[in-house]
């Protein structure tokens, strides 16, 4: 049996880390009774690749953590700023009508905060996904948004999201996926002002969904093997002291990622243990989760068991572990959803065949 309690899926470094595959896989692992977004709303997009590696599914206002697991029901937090009319294409592309609850107090993304951002010269120096997510949260704070409460087309999903995952906590496990990276963090990281509308930090999360801190089990950073970062440099060392990769190098080396919001190559640079071991402490990581493990080291791609990892990708998760006093308990290792290796103590594991057939159809 499970234990119970929740883990919190928290990005280590500045996103795209592959948050949403590591919150499905504990949720299916762990049998979770519910998985809940929190964040800043829908402006991060969190996606896993089918084993052709082409197809690609994807969600901005919901959480991916249900999508190994058809019983799994899904939250949005009252911190989560909704875009209704997403989050009605999101229900009706994976048919998941009756399986979505919003918490009532969440703030309305409306098509005037959308504008309002795209007319922005400030949002657009920032690299902003013009979601409408800032602008929304601006009228939060001013306390002028609308919420979930009083918008018809939501009212069969209301909830009180806080009370529903404390209340299932005592009984089962729950997924808490969070959105963004760290040292996005509106009230911590360094590069403030290119940072995002609030802080994405494994207790922001929490807070995002009324979670209790007695509640909170694990708390599982997932970081980049190799770090990237959206958008133009905002300063000297915006990657950290890790060495940044030139645009050739990357395409030489063939690690091309394509930004989700300017559809360019996002920058890279090599691993920074400084800024992992800042990440540790501000987020109390419990676990942590490597994934694009074959970027750095290409001889583990797609590898499917420990004893495929090679000597030197071992000795880098070793140096996570003694930098970090905190444990490596699952890798990524390629773009397909099913390269992940579990080396934690849990002896639970997924069923990768019944993770295949459930699989919403492209």
């Amino acid at each position: 049996m499970a234990q119970t309690g929740a883990w919190i899926v928290v990005g280590g470094f500045w996103g795209d880390e592959g948050k949403g595959l590591i919150s499905a896989y504990l949720n299916a692992r762990e049998g979770s009774a519910f998985v809940a977004r929190a964040g800043t709303g829908p402006n991060a997009e969190h996606g896993i690749f089918l084993e052709d590696e082409k197809t690609y599914l994807k969600t901005n206002q919901l959480p991916l953590g249900w999508i190994f697991s058809p019983e799994t029901q899904i939250l949005i937090g009252s911190g989560v700023a909704v875009n209704p009319d997403w989050l009605a294409k999101e229900i009706n592309r994976y048919n998941l009508q009756g399986r979505v609850f919003v918490d009532y107090r969440c703030p309305i993304i409306t098509p005037e905060h959308i504008q309002r951002e795209l007319e922005s010269k400030g949002m657009q120096a920032i690299g902003s996904t013009m979601s409408g997510t800032g602008e929304c949260r601006k009228d939060f704070v001013a306390r002028k948004a609308q919420q979930a409460q009083n918008i018809p087309s939501l009212a069969g999903m209301i909830a009180d999201v806080g009370e529903a995952l404390n209340k299932a906590c005592s009984e089962y496990p729950v997924v808490v996926e969070s959105s963004q990276g760290t040292f996005l963090s509106l009230a911590f990281s360094p590069d403030y002002p290119n940072v995002t509308s609030d802080n994405v930090t494994a207790m922001a999360a929490a807070d995002d969904v009324l979670l209790s801190w007695r509640n909170i089990r694990n708390v599982m950073l997932v970081v980049k093997a190799m770090p990237t970062r959206e958008g133009r440099q905002y300063s000297e060392n915006d990657m950290g002291s890790g060495r940044e990769l030139s645009e050739q190098e990357i395409i030489d080396r063939g690690l091309v990622e394509i930004s989700s919001i300017e559809g360019k190559i996002r920058r890279k640079a090599e691993f920074d243990f400084d800024m992992l071991k800042k990440a540790v402490e501000v987020n109390g990581a419990t676990q942590i989760a490597v994934t694009f493990l074959e970027h750095a080291f290409p001889e583990v791609k797609n590898a499917k068991n420990w004893a495929d990892i090679s000597k030197e990708a071992r000795l880098f998760i070793d140096k996570i572990e003694r930098e970090t006093s905190t444990a490596v308990t699952l890798l990524n290792t390629g773009k397909a959803y099913n390269n992940i290796i579990d080396i934690s103590f849990n002896p639970r594991r997924v069923d990768w065949d019944k993770i295949r057939n459930n699989l919403p159809k492209a």
